[in-house]
């Protein structure tokens, strides 16, 4: 490998990994909310942003309208591209708390990065909000893509992440989810009296109101529609159940703008499935979702909110354990609790009359915890794997997490752009792995760390030091060797290719030999055949004569 070759992979590494940690620092403009730099008020009449305090804001064009923006606990330095504020400027100090207004006399997009300052510093990271300046003749237009909709469920109508999907009793009239619809206009601006279409396929029937209650509805059955007014442009499609299990889909349109969302219906629990997250739980402690149990209904639906019983067959091995239903999963998570006795032990997990059951085994804390990379040698800037590896004096892989397994986590003798392993360490099946890329400087490369209280030796508390050591060459010189080693193989080709030349020349001179050889012999057979062919005519000559002298006579 050339010395060019090593440092250009060196640099493509090194680029690589600043590029991630770039990516993993900056938020994204189109985020919902900056941290310290907002689009706050926009000039067209009503809510404009889809939040109070948005990363992207919208305004109608006009010569005095604008925007505001805010910064927050925190001074921003503000950098304008595409457009000014309203006092003709394209930059900006703003202080905590302080605001200040950008022009939108022109339809296109203004981008400001807000750079936020501490102790007089400002950030070399920008918080930006993107300002969307729309045409006055496309007031009153959907826009599909800032216009939103969110489903909700239970009493409270907490709010289940964007586009998911609720479950709900199949129980009838009973409201089971409902969709709030914000319409935001092309330009901004609220759009208030836009036709609105909403149908349901599958189990369960709709309503369309004004208000999230659904006390006033408009419009009730499988399909719904209106066109009426609202100052904020916000309509409610509530999801009712009819009695009946299974999935429906319900789907929402208003103008250009369309979502749907999904409700699922469920009955009573028909059957139990445990899956075992954590097969080893170390003696006399607890593991939280050590076992995951799904409850179904007869049609197969999920039904969430369902927290087993458990009971166990040896308490010396697995003395108890709880479950907690989690409706963000629709599973509910149980936490077993070992006895001192090692062994494994058949848990049962019952809701009603339906039941299921399991298999933990209780085992001795790891013992046995080792450290290496996946490589003893590597290039400045390669990508490198670090494996954890971990059983018990009986050889049972760890299979946990293990809240101190290590003190403090692992330390290293040079900078790696990783984090390594932290004092709780995810074991699954014996093994842990953590990823980073090397340093640049060459060299060896230790990493070291002490077990912690989660760990084991020959049966007292740990405090056993561990670690592991790879080396980073030195690319330079590992350069130099790489093109001694190239040149080496070029002077070996070249002298193999002398050889073989030579070989042909002298197979090219043995066959001009054979070939000389082979003319001269025919040169002699030529020489005799004519020599007799001579002779054969000097007789013939003579017999000729005499036969001439004979008829004379």
């Amino acid at each position: 490998m050339s010395t060019k070759t090593t440092f250009k992979r060196v640099a493509l590494v090194a680029v690589a990994a600043l590029g991630l940690g770039v990516l993993t620092s900056v938020a994204p403009a189109t985020a919902a909310a900056n941290t310290n730099f907002n689009c706050t008020t926009a000039y067209t009449t009503g809510a404009t942003n889809t939040t109070d305090a948005d990363a992207a804001c919208t305004s109608v064009a006009g010569p005095a309208n604008f925007v505001t923006v805010t910064a927050t606990t925190l001074a921003v330095y503000v950098v304008l591209t595409g457009g000014t504020f309203t006092d003709g400027t394209t930059t900006k100090t703003l202080a905590a708390a302080g605001t200040a207004n950008i022009s939108t006399p022109t339809a296109g997009t203004i981008t400001a990065a807000g750079y936020p300052i501490t102790n007089g510093v400002a950030s070399s990271t920008a918080q930006t909000v993107t300002v969307t300046v729309g045409a006055t003749a496309n007031k009153g237009l959907v826009n599909a893509t800032t216009s939103t909709s969110l489903l909700k469920s239970g009493a409270t109508w907490t709010t289940i992440t964007a586009d998911d999907t609720v479950y709900a009793v199949r129980t009838a009239a009973a409201v089971a989810g409902v969709s709030k619809v914000v319409l935001i206009g092309a330009n901004g601006d609220i759009t208030s009296t836009t036709a609105i279409t909403a149908t349901i396929s599958g189990p369960g029937s709709l309503v369309l109101a004004p208000a999230v209650d659904l006390a006033t509805p408009i419009a009730s059955g499988r399909a719904v529609s209106s066109t009426f007014a609202t100052t904020t442009g916000t309509f409610y499609v509530g999801v009712l159940g009819d009695g009946v299990a299974g999935t429906a889909t319900v789907t929402i349109t208003a103008g250009a703008y369309s979502t749907t969302e999904t409700v699922v219906f469920y009955g009573s629990v028909a059957s139990l499935t445990a899956t075992v997250v954590n097969k080893q739980i170390p003696l006399s402690a607890a593991a939280t979702g050590a076992v995951t149990v799904v409850a179904k209904d007869s049609l197969g639906q999920v039904v969430p909110a369902v927290t087993p019983v458990v009971t166990t067959a040896t308490a010396a091995s697995i003395a108890s354990g709880t479950c907690t239903a989690s409706t963000a999963t629709a599973a509910s998570s149980c936490e077993i609790t070992a006895g001192a006795t090692a062994g494994s032990s058949v848990l049962t997990f019952t809701s009603g009359t339906i039941t299921t059951t399991a298999t933990v085994a209780a085992a001795a804390r790891p013992s046995a915890v080792a450290l290496a990379f996946d490589k003893t040698e590597y290039q400045p800037g390669e990508a490198f794997v670090l494996t954890l590896t971990a059983s018990n004096s009986a050889g049972i892989p760890a299979d946990k997490v293990y809240t101190a397994l290590l003190t403090g986590g692992l330390t290293t003798s040079q900078s790696l752009t990783s984090a390594l392993f932290a004092a709780s360490v995810t074991i699954v099946d014996g093994v842990a792995t953590a990823k980073g890329y090397m340093p640049l400087a060459a060299g060896p490369v230790t990493v070291s760390g002490t077990t912690g209280a989660d760990a084991y030796a020959t049966g007292a508390t740990a405090g056993v030091a561990i670690s592991a050591t790879t080396t980073v060459v030195d690319g330079v010189a590992q350069a130099a060797v790489d093109a001694a080693a190239e040149a080496t193989d070029a002077a070996n080709a070249a002298t193999d290719a002398a050889n073989a030349a030579a070989e042909a020349a002298d197979a090219a001179t043995a066959a001009a030999q054979d070939a000389a050889d082979a003319v001269a012999a025919l040169s002699v057979a030529v020489t005799e055949m004519v020599s007799a062919l001579k002779k054969q005519i000097t007789a013939l000559t003579n017999l000729v004569i005499k036969i001439q002298k004979k008829v004379k006579a």
